[in-house]
């Protein structure tokens, strides 16, 4: 099953196209604990996205949900300006910061995240969540 969205991002709609997710993941079977993890992993890149791609504008995405038996997979593309995800470091838990997190959360819960770069403005991060097999 697949699930698209393009939708110009502001502030205010990161709660919705994040819930879009969690009830598209929830209608194809996938548990509450896991469809909550990864829209919490939505909500931050598309946090990110608005933050450091848009610089606080509004701006584009395209959201791309993919479930089988295996795994989910995600797809969050941006048109804004591009951003080097090797430059981040992870937070450092001797000090109490209250940003950060967004991408460390992010590669805590998923299994693995790649950054596509080669596009001509923005960038593209596809998020894979293996599932488990029960049995």
């Amino acid at each position: 099953m697949t699930l698209e969205i393009k939708e110009r991002l502001d502030i205010g709609k990161i709660s919705d196209l994040r819930a879009k997710v969690k009830d598209f993941l929830l209608s194809n079977e996938i548990d509450d604990e896991t469809a909550g993890d990864v829209e919490l992993v939505v909500s931050e890149i598309l946090t990110n996205i608005y933050k450091h791609s848009y610089k606080g504008n509004d701006g584009d995405v395209v959201i791309r949900v993919w479930v089988n038996d295996e795994k989910i997979e995600i797809s969050i593309r941006d048109f804004g300006e591009k951003f080097a995800p090797e430059k981040v470091k992870e937070p450092d838990p001797e000090v109490l910061a209250d940003h950060g997190y967004g991408l460390y959360i992010a590669s805590q819960i998923m299994d693995k995240i790649e950054y596509i770069l080669s596009h001509e403005s923005g960038m593209e991060v596809i998020l894979t969540k293996y599932l488990k097999k029960n049995g």
